[in-house]
């Protein structure tokens, strides 16, 4: 009983713990930017699929959106948002949007909040 307990009880300081970005205080117009490694897809930015782009006429480099800032533009109540690239280029040079969900992205760090110093 008593380890029953300590079990919960650790469960429940390590969840508050891990806790990432609030995507709550999120709004349209905030800026993010794309933290991505190496060149596999994404799981939570919902990018075309890959062939779907070379038929475009562009290279699927998911490498290359590493580090591209983004702006919300419109946000649902299921956290799916509509980003744009800030510097008003876009995805693979053919894609002006894609949708991704805010929670699972930021979770997995797919997308990270700058500071909110940052001005465009």
């Amino acid at each position: 009983m008593k380890y029953t307990i300590v079990l919960l009880a650790f469960l429940m300081f390590s969840t508050s713990s891990f806790s990432q970005n609030e995507v709550s205080n999120l709004k349209p117009g905030d800026i993010l930017f794309i933290s991505k490694d190496g060149n596999t897809p994404f799981q939570h930015l919902y990018f075309p699929k890959t062939n779907f782009i070379i038929k475009r006429g562009a290279i699927a480099n998911y490498k290359g959106l590493n580090g591209m800032h983004v702006k919300i533009e419109s946000l649902t109540d299921d956290y799916i948002a509509r980003i744009v690239p800030v510097n008003g280029s876009k995805f693979f040079n053919k894609f002006s949007y894609v949708n991704a969900n805010l929670k699972s992205a930021l979770n997995d760090e797919e997308l990270k909040q700058l500071n909110t110093g940052y001005k465009s």
